[in-house]
């Protein structure tokens, strides 16, 4: 009797229920290596401040490159089977630009070619120009964020040994947020 009326709730009030999955592809930028998963940890925050039914799965990876990030992808899009939206950053790893690059763009036309919304944030190393980016990105239906640690300050109350700290972090999702907001109601993501 108390699964038919915990079934009656959610399909009475959608917004009990477990809302749609946003998958935080990339690097220990995502992971926000050294402080605590602030990156995801902040946008969940967000979305529960916005009452926003969406939970943000951190598949960031300290010291990952794009060659390996397809099959984690996968994997994640398995064992995730509600992944509405894919924030992308292949990150500053992978210094060759063919390696870099090419296994990315496989990572964006796998998620054009299964119609899920993706967020692209680029590399200054790799992609110089937002311009050059933003067109990357844009060839395979992806929204341009820019470069991933755009509008962070570049003192230490921001970084440590390479790395963002948690207040960078913190500061980075609430940069990105109002472009996940507008994805989330461009494409009505529920």
């Amino acid at each position: 009797m108390r699964k038919v009326i915990f079934i009656m709730l959610l399909l009475l009030n959608p917004s009990i229920g477990f809302g749609f999955e946003i998958f935080a592809l990339g690097t220990s930028n995502t992971n926000c290596k050294d402080a605590g998963q602030a990156f995801t940890n902040s946008l969940n925050e967000l979305f529960a401040q916005d009452k926003i039914n969406g939970t943000v799965i951190n598949a960031g990876v300290d010291g990952d490159r794009p060659v390996f990030m397809l099959d984690r992808l996968k994997q994640g899009l398995l064992k995730h089977p509600n992944i509405k939206l894919v924030l992308f950053e292949p990150g500053p790893n992978e210094k060759n630009p063919r390696f870099n690059l090419g296994p990315s763009e496989e990572i964006l036309g796998y998620l054009q070619e299964n119609k899920i919304p993706t967020i692209f944030m680029s590399n200054r190393s790799i992609q110089p120009e937002d311009i050059e980016a933003k067109q990357f990105s844009e060839r395979y239906g992806a929204y341009y964020y820019g470069h991933w640690a755009r509008n962070i300050p570049g003192d230490s109350e921001y970084w440590s040994n390479r790395h963002m700290t948690a207040k960078a972090c913190i500061l980075w999702a609430n940069n990105l947020f109002p472009l996940i907001k507008q994805v989330v109601k461009e494409r009505n993501v529920n």
